[in-house]
């Protein structure tokens, strides 16, 4: 990660956890966040100073600072960026990190590592950051910059064994194939769901009204024809789930 700090995340205690209610309408990004909060709210190593503060220059804003923690024990003030990606995995480039790439092209892994360091890093430095911070009784100088970077990851429909090495092979979700490979008759036998944006996080599973061939392709051609890359659960005859990208280059 060029010097970024992977954040480690805490033991925690699941009895008498209260999650809380999620309100049903907000994005995805929120969520995890509002999920990360209350399992470090509830963890014994960290406190929670503040998080999703912002950064303004006479009313422009600069950014966001998503967390500040500070461990327990030690003391220890700690930024930290969340981040949660959805990346397909190009055969592209023999450079393992330009190969995580949204699934519309819009982003990319190495982009947003980027931004964390010349951007989310030295905001804290600003003179707006420093203030804000000074509110806490923290000093820039004394955080440590961390990342919580989760991902899911998928791999091409015909390759098998990746080697992701230094990164994560457990974050390995599925697979992704071309919209026009996807009209290939092999194709045919499967069944079908096509999750909610906010069931991309969810494990697959067999209570869902599943759809044939024909039926999901009307669904999702639309939205790929807009270049909107949409998330299936197909399934085999066995009972087996995987997820499955659609993409539309």
């Amino acid at each position: 990660m060029d010097g970024l700090k992977q954040f480690v995340f805490p033991e925690i205690y699941f009895e008498n956890l209260d999650m809380g209610s999620i309100p049903s309408k907000l994005r995805l990004g929120h969520k995890i966040e509002h999920i990360f909060l209350k399992l470090i709210q509830h963890s014994r190593q960290y406190k929670v100073i503040a998080h999703n503060i912002p950064i303004r220059k006479e009313k422009v804003s600069l950014g966001e600072i998503d967390f500040l923690l500070q461990d327990v024990d030690s003391h220890q003030f700690s930024h930290v960026e969340l981040t949660y990606k959805f990346y397909v995995i190009s055969e592209e480039s023999t450079n393992i990190e330009l190969q995580f790439i949204g699934p519309n092209q819009r982003d990319s892994f190495k982009a947003k590592k980027e931004r964390i360091i010349n951007h989310q890093i030295p905001l804290l430095k600003t003179p707006e950051a420093t203030s804000v911070l000074q509110r806490f009784n923290i000093k820039p100088s004394e955080l440590l910059h961390q990342v919580c970077f989760k991902s899911q990851l998928f791999v091409p429909f015909m390759v098998h064994n990746m080697d992701l090495s230094p990164f994560n092979s457990n974050c390995i979700s599925g697979r992704w194939i071309p919209f026009h490979t996807f009209k290939f008759p092999e194709f045919f036998k499967y069944q079908y769901y096509l999750p909610s944006k906010q069931e991309w996080l969810l494990d697959p599973q067999q209570g869902v009204n599943w759809l044939g061939h024909k039926d999901v392709l009307d669904l999702i051609t639309v939205g790929l024809e807009n270049k909107n890359a949409p998330l299936l659960w197909m399934k085999s005859s066995d009972f087996t789930i995987e997820k499955l990208f659609i993409v539309w280059w």
